[in-house]
């Protein structure tokens, strides 16, 4: 199978992912009949996130470079588009958290993240499929019947379709489990989250990586200290009435 285009639909679908996950959560909130917060809150709860996420995603890329020589324009690079999907969601999550502190909001709303959050990465890691090689979120040669030639007569494990069909059944799968169990509105979050780390863990193994400490890339040093904490610092589940 050969994948090769002239054009980069990675913005495209990185706009598009972001309208759709904001479209869902709202969406989501509304059915669920949750009262909207002020407009306010709203407000610095947003800021919040991007900042967060924003923050996130280039400290885990300035992690990354500790692994190879800079660059002379290696910081305008970080700060015009340097990205990591795993800095982003634990930076989001910080930031939401701080300013729930800050403004005393006992409100749990990680319930209402977990689809259109799974939908968003979905569709974004679509946009790095197309992409190619460019995006450099390929794996690495396999000699399996799926594997994508993305240009270069070399086939490679199609981790951003991997990606993608896992957040979807992570999120389908979880929710089942939370309707079942009876999970309250931040513990669907955290296991979605600690599920999703534990993938990115495990899947690159086949991409190319720089080695960090021994064996394991940034991304997987990352992954695997936040999936510890969450550890850590779970919660027991609610036990349900017989």
């Amino acid at each position: 199978m050969s994948l090769h285009s002239a054009l980069n639909p990675h913005f495209l679908l990185e706009a598009l992912a972001s309208a759709i996950a904001t479209g869902l959560y709202f969406r989501l909130r509304r059915r669920a009949g949750r009262t909207p917060f002020p407009l306010e809150v709203i407000f610095w709860l947003i800021c919040g996130t991007l900042f967060g996420a924003w923050l996130g995603s280039k400290l885990v890329v300035l992690l990354e470079s500790l692994t190879r020589p800079l660059s002379d324009d290696f910081w305008v690079r970080l700060i015009a588009g340097g990205k990591s999907t795993i800095g982003a969601i634990l930076g989001g999550w910080a930031g939401i958290e701080l300013v729930k502190r800050r403004l005393q909001l006992r409100t749990q709303t990680g319930e209402f993240f977990v689809y259109p959050l799974a939908v968003g990465t979905a569709i974004a890691r679509l946009g790095c499929f197309a992409t190619g090689l460019e995006d450099q979120t390929h794996g690495i040669a396999t000699g399996l019947p799926w594997g994508v030639d993305f240009g270069d007569g070399v086939a490679r494990h199609p981790t951003q379709l991997y990606e993608a069909a896992f957040v979807l059944l992570l999120a389908v799968g979880l929710h089942r489990c939370a309707q079942r169990r009876g999970w309250g509105h931040g513990l669907l979050f955290r296991h979605y989250v600690t599920g999703y780390l534990a993938f990115r863990l495990v899947v690159e193994f086949i991409k190319p990586r720089e080695i960090w400490l021994p064996g394991l890339s940034v991304t997987q040093v990352v992954c695997a200290v936040a999936v510890a904490w969450l550890w850590w610092r779970r919660a027991p589940e609610p036990q349900r009435a017989d």
